[in-house]
């Protein structure tokens, strides 16, 4: 009887439990909806510009997620030009920069130089329930002179290329509108931008104020013993130069080189005859510190950016095990970011531990910027 009344007492309090943390999906759509009237695309602003919202939130006064929805005029939302996390994701506002105005008006059909009309609404959303606001806001939006014709690829061409010139060189793809290209100025000159190698094609240069333009003309850049990342920007209408160099591969525990790369043309980088020995305190040639219990093989990449030190890290976090092969490139794959001892680390794989091998870094293989270790042979 008493193990029956302890069951009893048992079942009661898990039911209470239940009734406790059950979770309460009641809230509300924003009711109001506040942004500018219109609003005169400036690319070289630094201002934002706030969309903000109110009537909506959880009865319990818990988190729900918000998410704009934008859409050219006389759209219903259905096929949203494009969907936003609001500030932080759970703030009643959305910040967005000219430029990012400047795409979606783009997207909705509005042409350069002219005025025409975007839509945006709220969506809210907490435990998998998703409500629309019942309101709509419209502003009107003013487009600076601009390039429409967007291409999806990019080329280098000029006398200051690694090339001397013959031939385009390819840009990657970042994302819409923005293309990217690690290479060498052997000497200074001029380049410029086409759309394609042969047949019609599209040509773009920059002024000596970096502004992006369609046609014939030439975009001086200065001779360097280091490579540059050259960033081609249709959104903001921008080109950018940055100096490239120290780029090495190293340790996170120890911050010890494991191979420094040199830049040997075509966007690629690359370190030979890099010795791997995992760091363990069974093994001091790898000046393990004091506070290492286990082996040790997590790494990334560090780059000298415009004399600044920067990640070239793993774009999801850390590795959270060994990769054992036939991983995809992407597994490889190089995101940009401050530096910061424990993030963005891959683990190696076993199978390097005691050996030599080559480290590459490709800027452009496959659509993406990826590493990869060849040639190698076990360590003496």
């Amino acid at each position: 009887m008493k193990k029956l009344l302890i069951f009893g007492l048992f079942l009661t309090a898990i039911w209470a439990c239940e009734d406790d943390f059950s979770l309460n999906t009641d809230f509300n759509a924003p009711t109001d909806l506040y942004s500018p009237e219109s609003v005169n695309i400036d690319l070289s602003s630094g201002e934002m510009i706030e969309l903000s919202w109110t009537g909506g939130g959880a009865e319990d006064g818990s988190t729900v997620i918000y998410q704009v929805l934008f859409d050219e005029e006389g759209g219903d939302f259905s096929a949203p030009l494009d969907t936003l996390l609001s500030d932080l994701g759970a703030k009643a506002q959305l910040s967005l920069t000219h430029t990012q105005l400047n795409t979606l008006a783009r997207r909705s059909g509005i042409v350069p130089e002219s005025t025409g009309k975007l839509i945006w609404t709220v969506l809210t959303s907490k435990g998998g329930v998703v409500q629309k606001s019942d309101m709509v806001k419209e502003i009107s939006i003013t487009r600076p002179e601009g390039i429409d014709n967007f291409p999806e690829q990019l080329f280098l061409y000029g006398n200051a290329t690694e090339n001397d010139g013959n031939g385009g060189l390819p840009f990657r793809k970042a994302e819409d509108g923005v293309f990217v290209i690690y290479t060498e100025v052997p000497v200074s000159g001029e380049v410029f931008f086409t759309s394609a190698t042969s047949g019609d094609s599209f040509t773009y240069y920059a002024g000596s104020d970096g502004k992006l333009a369609e046609g014939t003309g030439g975009f001086g850049v200065d001779a360097n013993a280091d490579p540059y990342r050259i960033t081609v920007d249709f959104n903001s209408l921008s080109v950018r130069t940055e100096v490239i160099s120290d780029v090495r591969a190293i340790w996170g525990a120890t911050y010890d080189v494991i191979g420094s790369l040199e830049y040997i043309g075509n966007g690629v980088f690359q370190a030979e005859n890099c010795d791997i020995v995992f760091i363990d305190q069974s093994r001091p040639e790898t000046n393990p510190p004091s506070w290492l219990g286990w082996t040790e093989e997590r790494y990334y990449f560090i780059a000298n950016v415009d004399g600044n030190d920067l990640c070239w890290g793993r774009n999801d976090g850390i590795s959270p095990e060994r990769p054992t092969g036939g991983e995809p490139l992407s597994f490889y794959e190089i995101g940009e970011f401050a530096w910061s001892q424990w993030d963005h680390l891959w683990k190696m794989s076993g199978d390097l531990d005691y050996t030599s091998a080559t480290i590459t870094i490709d800027t452009n293989i496959e659509g993406i910027m990826a590493h990869q270790f060849s040639d190698i042979v076990p360590l003496n």
